[in-house]
């Protein structure tokens, strides 16, 4: 059995299951019959906190569970032992620090209520009004109100700070404005129709984490309140939620400890969080978190085969999958299978407009680029990257994606995921042969229209950042060769290889692809921002046509969709315009190639752990997995499953 260290809350003999001694040998209930934990049932005993009633809004949001390895209502206490690997703490706010106004339901089809009660639009959807919960308090006991999002906003518009209008605030080139008739409702007005803010407001933990400020905490560091200040550089890095434990938070635990530089991190209950269970007690079930940095992967798997580790989400190595399943009984833990939702690992990325002009009006004749994706031995590289356990097929994003759940959406996927996928080097031969790329040089390659050799510079992470991505790398390198074009292996470091497709600064590169929502997180499928296999084009639509530059062909027509789809109230008219978009890549792309897809994610679980689901998304970010399925409802007890 696994001991529980560092546990606020002790089972001791003599009592009930649900009976705690905290601290002084008091004793308070932690069962379903009461609402709080112990170890703040103390605190209001002593007169340094709140009763319960005055702690929750008056309408608690309670916690979903409509998912399979719910167990039931748990008990209060123990401590979640996990790891982090960066400094900026990522992972561990897609578990913890999702506090948005409106949230993804852990189905990812659709939208519920979080700190907003409620929200309507006007009828032309040029207005969107939500209703805050009342009560809502800070970790520190100070309403949180409309104020928040309205010094927010303030600060975006305020050009000496870093934030800057979002995306989603702009309609027609104009900014929203903000109004605040009252402390519980928050008014955006738009130039026109915004029915994809709602989305917008749900999407990831980024920009909840944003727009969420206290600003009763922050204004002492704001130069327009103290004059102390003359800039927001203090503000700044005052405002980050994982680095500064004085700031207030809306967390279910709230950082109380950053240690040896951010090596170690405690976060410790948050007395005012806002939601409970459905008997109405509060949440989170466990008192505290603790993480240490374990940047170095062998020492992760170590960590975790050694039964150090209550819960982890990401970060476990696929390649280890065996090696964790024969550990498991020693260790104390379940290994769950959930999904990445990937539709490329990776995608191979063929810019449309690369820095060549040569290359440019190749890449852009639909021949060249379906002889390059025919060319793709997608066995090989599912064999020898991923050991057989991944599917070959052309990119996409993620067939979960709540655009294509019904019949035709599920059929439509299909096409797609078969387009081009096939592996036929005779035929990739025969397209190129076809385009006049008959010509070649001493060594067998072929000849560009300009006499040069035809040679691709293809980006790829090195071994060391990404072993299966540099393999696939590999692989594609040497099918490319057969076709008689020179194919050339440039392995960067991780800050350039990323500065280089943002840039456009290459002709083939490679990422990982995945998404659920394309409202909001269009990239893949439209060239909208800078980014994949459109950069040059997505900073144009990004600027409104100030930089970058124009989209051409399908991508006029791919563009041009997207518009309709953030003007369109109708859900399902949204849905069958990403539909067409898709059947625009089947018909005339591919724009990305495909090697394989469908990669597990593994979930570490101690058998002392509960609540977790067996199965969820944790490929694509915007959703916001495991925080969408209340990992404060997850808990610890010593009865295994």
């Amino acid at each position: 059995m696994r001991v529980m260290g560092h546990i606020l809350a002790l089972l001791v003999a003599g009592c009930s299951a649900t009976q705690k001694i905290v601290g002084d040998g008091r004793t308070y209930s932690a069962g379903s019959e009461f609402k709080e934990a112990p170890m703040l049932a103390r605190q209001v005993e002593d007169g340094n906190l709140p009763p319960l009633d005055q702690r929750l809004p008056e309408h608690p949001l309670v916690a979903k569970h409509d998912y399979v390895g719910y167990e039931g209502p748990g008990v209060y206490g123990g401590t979640w032992h996990s790891f982090h690997t960066t400094a900026d703490f990522s992972t561990w706010k897609m578990v913890a620090g999702y506090a948005p106004l409106i949230r993804w339901r852990f189905d990812c089809a659709g939208l519920e209520p979080g700190l907003a009660e409620s929200w309507e639009f006007n009828e032309d959807g040029t207005e969107l009004t939500l209703h805050l919960r009342k009560g809502l308090r800070w970790s520190d006991g100070h309403p949180y109100t409309s104020e928040s999002f309205a010094y927010w906003y303030r600060l975006c518009r305020d050009k000496r700070h870093r934030y800057s209008p979002p995306v989603w605030c702009r309609v027609q080139g104009r900014e929203m404005t903000v109004e605040t008739p009252d402390d519980y409702t928050i008014v955006m007005k738009f130039s026109g129709p915004n029915w994809l803010a709602p989305l917008w407001l749900a999407t990831g933990y980024w920009w909840c984490d944003e727009y969420n400020i206290p600003t009763h905490y922050m204004q002492q560091f704001d130069p327009d309140f103290n004059p102390a200040y003359q800039d927001f550089i203090t503000f700044e890095k005052k405002d980050l939620t994982h680095q500064n434990p004085e700031r207030p938070s809306l967390w279910p635990w709230v950082l109380a400890a950053r240690e040896k530089g951010g090596h170690r991190l405690v976060f410790s209950r948050n007395p005012y969080y806002y939601v409970v269970d459905e008997l109405g007690r509060q949440l989170p079930y466990i008192d505290e978190v603790q993480s240490a940095l374990v940047p170095d992967p062998q020492v992760r798997a170590l960590r975790l085969l050694a039964g150090q580790v209550d819960c982890m989400f990401r970060n476990l190595e696929l390649r280890d999958l065996a090696l964790y399943v024969r550990g498991a009984e020693r260790g104390g833990y379940r290994i769950f299978q959930w999904k990445t939702a990937s539709g490329a690992d990776p995608a191979v990325l063929v810019n449309w407009s690369p820095p060549d002009l040569v290359l440019r009006d190749l890449i852009r004749d639909q021949r060249f680029r379906k002889a390059l994706a025919l060319a793709v031995d997608r066995e090989k590289c599912n064999a020898i990257a991923w050991k057989g356990l991944l599917q070959p097929q052309a990119a996409t994003i993620s067939q979960e994606s709540w655009h294509f759940q019904d019949a035709e959406g599920q059929a439509l996927f299909d096409q797609w995921k078969r387009a081009d996928a096939e592996y036929d080097p005779v035929e990739a031969n025969a397209l190129l042969d076809a385009m006049g790329l008959r010509q070649r040089d001493p060594a067998g390659y072929r000849l560009r229209p300009d006499g040069r050799r035809l040679t691709l510079l293809m980006d790829v992470p090195s071994s060391g950042l990404n072993a299966q991505e540099n393999d696939v790398g590999v692989i594609v390198a040497e099918n490319w060769r057969a076709l008689g074009i020179d194919t050339v292996l440039h392995t960067p470091s991780a800050t350039e290889l990323e500065l280089r497709r943002t840039l456009g600064d290459y002709t083939i590169s490679t990422f990982g692809a995945a998404e659920m929502d394309l409202f909001t997180y269009p990239d893949w499928v439209f060239p909208t921002t800078p980014r994949y296999w459109h950069p040059l084009e997505g900073r144009w639509y990004e600027s409104g046509g100030s930089r970058g530059e124009p989209p051409t062909g399908p991508l006029r027509k791919l563009v041009a969709l997207y518009d309709r789809i953030k003007s369109e109230k109708d859900l399902q008219r949204r849905h069958q315009y990403v539909r067409e978009a898709v059947r625009i890549h089947i018909e005339a792309g591919p724009f990305m190639l495909g090697t394989t897809g469908r990669r597990p994610e593994l979930v570490l679980v101690a058998d002392d752990f509960h609540n977790v689901p067996r199965e969820g998304i944790l490929g694509p970010w915007a959703m916001a997995q495991p925080a969408t399925s209340y990992p404060e409802q997850y808990y610890i007890s010593e009865e295994s499953p």
